[in-house]
């Protein structure tokens, strides 16, 4: 089932989490004040930062990013996938606290049990909000591939659809 942009649902497997629930509310009414500022709380999922797909059900992939240290990511933009799917999680990756940059990864329900993962660098938010926000380095080929190398390291099959 796929969450739409307006919330609808339409017969994902698999719940996504509380703050993604959450998240799912609140960023559509923050986005709608911001936009005419020139701010954002949505924006597209850009396809280059597809690291490839987990067969796997959602809750075995969130437990999968928190072995490999990731947190759960509540201050990101709701990422909309080109057919209108809404995340399903957005977690990061820090060497610490207060590194410069991070990994950040979307997620995104297949409707088959699967998960899309994307990846991009970008500077941590806790450290350089103003960076993060404008996507000053933005790296998605560098994210994509540190993302394929953790997953492959850690025995986590994927695959490139």
């Amino acid at each position: 089932m796929a969450t739409t942009i307006d919330g609808s649902s339409s017969g994902e497997a698999g719940a996504v989490d509380l703050t993604t629930r959450i998240r799912r509310r609140v960023l559509p009414a923050l986005h709608r004040i911001k936009e005419p500022l020139g701010g954002y709380a949505i924006c597209r999922q850009h396809p280059a930062e597809y690291v490839g797909t987990v067969k796997r059900e959602l809750d075995a992939v969130r437990s999968t990013l928190e072995t490999l240290a990731f947190e759960s990511e509540p201050i990101a933009s709701l990422k909309v996938h080109d057919d209108g799917r809404l995340s399903a999680g957005s977690w990061v990756r820090r060497e610490s606290p207060l590194a410069r940059w991070q990994l950040h990864v979307t997620l995104f329900q297949t409707g088959d049990g699967a998960v899309e993962v994307f990846a991009h660098r970008e500077y941590s938010w806790l450290r350089h909000p103003y960076k993060h926000y404008t996507q000053a380095g933005w790296d998605i080929a560098g994210g994509v591939e540190r993302m394929r190398s953790l997953l492959s390291a850690h025995g986590v099959p994927f695959w490139i659809e």
